[in-house]
């Protein structure tokens, strides 16, 4: 078939477009590179700037290691082994109980007030700051003589995007609950309070698909509990804004999973020797890592490393340490990166 007059034209067209270089079209696919900051809006002082702000902010990005000398192409790390478990459940330490849920608090806020406005559960107070959620006093079928009323406070979790969700629960005599003022420390009513906790859960578990998410709450409950610091300057850590009992708790949950095995452990002094394994991917996964990460070299398996984590109280929060087992700083490195795999399975 021979080709239209039409069809040739458009041809011979698009080639002299392509090769015409300098001469008319101008290459703008590395203009990107060259882009600058735009000065921030100016308000002037008459006028209120409380509306504007930052639309995305971009938060700083620590160092993470020792400036390489040589790029060398880095294998993955494994994946979380909490994005396998189940998604909403109901935790406890000592006296506290709270539901936690793998999804970021921005998440999880819009879907605890849906759940209360279909249950048709009046509230008193709504503070997306500071996470929390005031029920008016409701009255039940098998209590006559109690009215009782709910705070849900909704806080960053301990795993990764995840979020913990409390449930405190006060009591008072029916037609005197104007003459209660404040809130308890602790549930005044357990099984109302798990009662409670039990019908979010399942209300949260059944709307898990949902993908709403409040972009005016990105601060909700205040900031993360863990943190990787590495500041220039001071050897890696982690920063858990926990008491001591439950991040030691969490930690060898935590050391039990990723490649990490416990050896022995010493609460009091803080101290829990672990082994290392890295995690080798199948043979016919390997494969196509090896083509596409180390250029067709067979991957060996590595022996295990014997690592001590060190556990310390600062005031407010616990910093989490992990040296080799001759108590030495390890490579700024190899320490962010098993700080990270602990960091990622910590729940």
């Amino acid at each position: 078939m021979k080709p239209s007059l039409k069809q040739f034209s458009i041809a011979v067209l698009t080639l002299a477009v392509a090769g015409c270089g300098n001469n008319g079209v101008r290459d703008r696919s590395n203009d990107y590179l060259r882009a600058g900051e735009i000065p921030p809006l100016v308000v002037p002082e008459e006028k209120s700037s409380a509306a504007i702000g930052q639309l995305y902010d971009i938060p700083v990005i620590p160092d993470t290691a020792a400036e390489a000398t040589r790029f060398s192409l880095p294998r993955p790390q494994p994946l979380s082994e909490n994005l396998f478990e189940q998604t909403v459940k109901i935790d406890s330490f000592g006296d506290k109980r709270w539901i936690a849920i793998n999804k970021p608090p921005a998440e999880v806020w819009p879907r605890i007030r849906n759940i209360l406005s279909r249950s048709r559960v009046p509230t008193t107070r709504v503070d997306a700051i500071a996470g929390e959620i005031e029920t008016s006093w409701l009255q039940f079928k098998d209590d006559t003589a109690n009215s009782h009323r709910f705070r849900f406070t909704i806080t960053p979790g301990v795993g990764v995007n995840s979020t913990e969700v409390g449930i405190l629960e006060m009591a008072a005599p029916l037609g005197k609950e104007t003459e209660v003022a404040g809130w308890p420390e602790t549930s005044m009513n357990d099984a109302r309070e798990m009662e409670f906790v039990q019908i979010t859960s399942d209300a949260l578990a059944s709307d898990i698909t949902s993908g709403s998410v409040s972009l005016l709450a990105q601060t909700i409950g205040g900031d993360e509990r863990v943190q990787v610091v590495s500041d220039n300057g001071v050897e890696p850590y982690i920063r858990v804004n926990l008491g001591y009992d439950r991040v030691w708790t969490s930690m060898i949950n935590s050391l039990s999973r990723g490649g990490f095995s416990v050896i022995d452990q010493n609460r009091t002094a803080g101290k829990v020797m672990v082994e290392f394994k890295e995690l080798v991917p199948d043979e016919e996964e390997r494969t196509l890592m090896e083509i596409l990460l180390n250029f067709g070299h067979k991957v060996e398996e590595v022996p295990p490393v014997q690592y001590q984590v060190n556990l310390s109280q600062q005031e407010q929060v616990v910093e989490v340490r992990i040296l080799d087992d001759e108590q030495k700083n390890l490579d700024r490195a190899v320490a962010m990166k098993l700080l990270k795999v602990i960091r990622s399975n910590l729940s």
